[in-house]
């Protein structure tokens, strides 16, 4: 992949699959390349999905929230922000069920081939 390729790509982002690692979530924003795991770590599902409605936000703060769950994520330091799971349900008693503890989502080092333009994830 190509840094032309991913800013051509429906909101400059892409899901790559790695051997070893699964699929990886590429996003270009503001002239930076991320790459962070394609799963959400609160449940596994997806963080780009194959519709509009599964497809992750990103933020003017370099964060991508979870369309599942609403939990944002540094995509620098793949550091969990602001409230964990905000989009599930608050039970009375009980609270939020399943919410779990907040984790972070794995990220990945990124090069991009100053001639080429070539995109290498480590």
């Amino acid at each position: 992949m190509t840094l032309r390729e991913l800013k051509a790509a429906p909101k400059s982002r892409v899901v790559v699959d790695l051997d070893g690692y699964g699929k990886v979530l590429l996003q270009e924003f503001m002239g930076d390349v991320y790459a962070v795991s394609n799963k959400c770590p609160h449940l596994g599902l997806s963080m780009q999905g194959k519709t509009e409605l599964l497809s992750a936000k990103v933020n003017d703060d370099c964060s991508i929230v979870c369309p599942a769950h609403g939990s944002t994520f540094d995509m620098k330091t793949g550091a969990a922000k602001g409230e964990w799971c905000p989009n599930l349900p608050t039970l009375p008693v009980v609270g939020k069920p399943f919410a779990g503890e907040p984790k972070g989502i794995a990220t990945y080092a990124v090069t991009v081939d100053e001639s080429s333009g070539a995109i290498s994830i480590a």
